[in-house]
């Protein structure tokens, strides 16, 4: 799995935790209902780790057969070495 594909999923986790922060920071302010941010907030984290579940079974997927690609490989380039057919 390509780099950027870990990177995109470090950010959109950032951005979860950048929201929930700054709902968590608004509470200071005598205008917003605790109760309300607080439901805002456990959204925002159901939201995050549903999207992380979603996202992480992919990326799972992926490597998975990423890793049973490279181990059929090896093990066809070790077959062959030991038979003494493989490339010099």
């Amino acid at each position: 799995m390509k780099l950027a594909v870990y990177k995109r999923l470090r950010d959109i986790n950032a951005g979860f935790d950048e929201a929930i922060r700054g709902l968590t920071a608004l509470r200071k302010f005598h205008q917003f209902h605790a109760r309300e941010l607080d439901q805002y907030t456990s959204l925002a984290k159901e939201v995050r780790a549903d999207t992380n579940s979603y996202l992480t079974g992919i990326v799972e997927q992926v490597e998975t057969g990423e890793a049973g690609r490279r181990f059929r490989k090896r093990r066809e380039r070790e077959r062959q070495e030991e038979s003494g057919s493989g490339p010099a």
